[in-house]
């Protein structure tokens, strides 16, 4: 049997409470994209004050009659078991010196490569995206230059980004994320790969410490609202990477970046089709700006 999704866009103050009617009107579930939690980059979102609730049903009549006097684009989709179809086309990803494996796929990872065994689950974060894999090739050169460095994973999905870097030999592994989900997808990949992580829900500003690297893979517009916080997390001559930015994107994300006390790494820069990774810097203490 076929299945509904009805996309209604509405008004953000109101996305909470349409959404429990949506269930009471016979939705399987309901999203909603208001901008709290991180998405997968790419993904449709709706303007400052507005929401985007995804509500599915197996109804039809029920999703015709919650679609009825409320607009919205109400779709057909076939009959999909979306706990199991999402994993068909995964397979392991070598990005940089880390060798990403599903862990309902059997494969050695190659010579030289640290493995990092994953179940995504519902969070973001597989390696197969290609702002994850220009931020794991980024973070392994970093981590092989400054063994024993300090690691800030802001909006960690799946914890990949933090695994990575504890695989590689950071000295402190920091994960970060508002999704309640997420933490604990990324907790049960931390254990199932042995690596130390801190894992916290804490805003990337009330977190202890300065770090040598902070990767953020969110989007560019939570990016740009971040950057404060994400700056002053970046230790004296330590290194920012941020991606999820589309390359029309990157200017207003440097900028803000740039005002909030960092600066370009000469080179750091990486694009993957319309993708783009930022590199910037904090000056080392009584370094001069480059």
């Amino acid at each position: 049997m076929p299945s509904w999704s009805l996309t209604i866009d509405v008004d953000r103050d109101a996305a909470d409470d349409l959404a429990a009617e949506l269930v009471g009107e016979g939705a399987s579930g309901v999203e909603v994209r208001d901008g709290e939690a991180a998405p997968m980059p790419g993904t449709a979102q709706p303007p400052a004050g507005r929401a985007l609730l995804v509500a599915w049903f197996a109804d039809p009549a029920a999703a015709a009659a919650a679609a009825a006097g409320r607009g919205g684009r109400l779709a057909e989709s076939p009959d999909v078991d979306w706990s199991e179809a999402w994993r068909r086309g995964l397979g392991p990803v070598a990005a940089g010196r880390i060798w990403v494996r599903p862990s309902w796929v059997e494969a050695p990872p190659p010579p030289g490569r640290a493995e990092v065994v994953l179940d995504p689950g519902m969070a973001f974060g597989t390696g197969s995206h290609p702002t994850t894999a220009l931020c794991l090739e980024a973070l392994s050169e970093v981590v092989a230059s400054r063994p024993g460095l300090a690691v800030l994973d802001v909006g960690t999905g799946s914890g990949l980004l933090a695994i990575a870097a504890a695989r590689l030999g950071a000295g402190r592994a920091v994960g970060s994320d508002v999704d309640p989900v997420a933490l604990r997808v990324a907790r049960e990949n931390a254990e199932a790969n042995g690596a130390t992580v801190e894992l916290t829900d804490l805003a990337p500003d009330r977190i202890a410490g300065a770090f040598d690297l902070v990767v953020a893979n969110i989007l560019a517009n939570t990016l740009v609202e971040l950057a404060p916080a994400i700056a002053g997390r970046v230790a004296e001559g330590g290194v920012l990477f941020l991606a999820g930015i589309l390359a029309p994107q990157e200017e207003e994300v440097r900028r803000a970046y740039l005002g909030a006390g960092l600066e370009a790494w000469p080179g750091g820069d990486r694009r993957e089709g319309e993708w783009s990774l930022l590199a910037l810097r904090r000056p080392p203490a009584g370094g001069e700006r480059t």
